[in-house]
């Protein structure tokens, strides 16, 4: 089932000392909280509303990119999803891939214009057109 609905509670961009020559941007995705939330569109149907952490980090220690938010989640198997973060703080696989892929696209997509601020590079690499070799073209 799918995410319905993000809300992001919290940015926080720092640019800390300039570019490096050699520099490794990275993201990481935290869920840090699911709990049950109740919400009516046709009808009520029961979601998962389900914290999350977002960093962009540019290393060695050059900037952050943090997020705090949430995403609502639609879901058949609430009371499973509920039982396992209860007891050891981790979503099912398939959940926790849909929900972390959902955040990749939304949150570098946010990171792009907030890098662009910050005078740093984006944090996705951007595909590039390159001119064809003189071999392909003979």
């Amino acid at each position: 089932m799918p995410v319905i609905g993000c809300s992001i509670k919290s940015i926080v961009a720092e640019r800390k000392k300039s570019i490096a020559d050699i520099m490794d941007i990275n993201s990481v995705t935290r869920v840090i909280s699911v709990e049950e939330k109740e919400i009516e569109i046709a009808s009520k149907q029961s979601t998962l509303l389900v914290g999350f952490e977002f960093d962009t980090e540019y290393r060695p220690e050059i900037a952050t990119i943090k997020y705090i938010g949430e995403v609502i989640y639609a879901t058949k198997n609430e009371k499973g999803i509920l039982k396992s973060w209860k007891e050891d703080k981790k979503l099912p696989k398939d959940a926790d891939i849909e929900i972390k892929n959902f955040l990749l696209k939304k949150c570098l997509t946010l990171g792009i214009n907030i890098s662009e601020e910050l005078q740093l590079p984006p944090p996705i690499v951007f595909p590039a057109i390159v001119p064809k070799s003189e071999e392909r073209t003979k």
